[in-house]
């Protein structure tokens, strides 16, 4: 989980100081792109471990996932004041980041154990 947490982190923080340097002049986009993408990366990562200690059968990836969308669409729009649609397609570009570097990581994972 941590190894999924760090690489998030990095690729979306590249991800979204490319996109922040379109609407941020006041702002530094790498320190802004680093902000929003701790913030979904750690939305994310707290729900996908707790929504499984909860006694009701939830798609926990799902809901983490759906979530994190929610948090770097508010981010988008009110702290750097894109419009909604483009602050939503910003962030489906990056919850497909997010979901491919989550497989990688799990299945790395997960190929790491049967091979130990």
């Amino acid at each position: 989980m941590l190894v999924s947490f760090v690489a998030n982190l990095a690729f979306l923080t590249l991800y979204f100081s490319h996109i922040l340097s379109e609407y941020s002049s006041k702002h530094s986009p790498r320190n802004a792109a680093f902000l929003l993408s701790l913030l979904g990366a750690t939305v994310g990562t707290a729900f996908s471990l707790l929504i499984p200690s909860l006694p009701v059968i939830l798609p926990y990836m799902d809901v983490a996932i759906g979530l994190v969308c929610v948090t770097w669409i508010l981010l988008l729009h009110y702290y750097y004041e894109a419009a909604w649609l483009e602050a939503a397609l910003a962030t489906a570009i990056a919850a497909l980041v997010y979901v491919v570097i989550l497989a990688v990581t799990f299945g790395l994972f997960t190929l790491w154990l049967r091979i130990g």
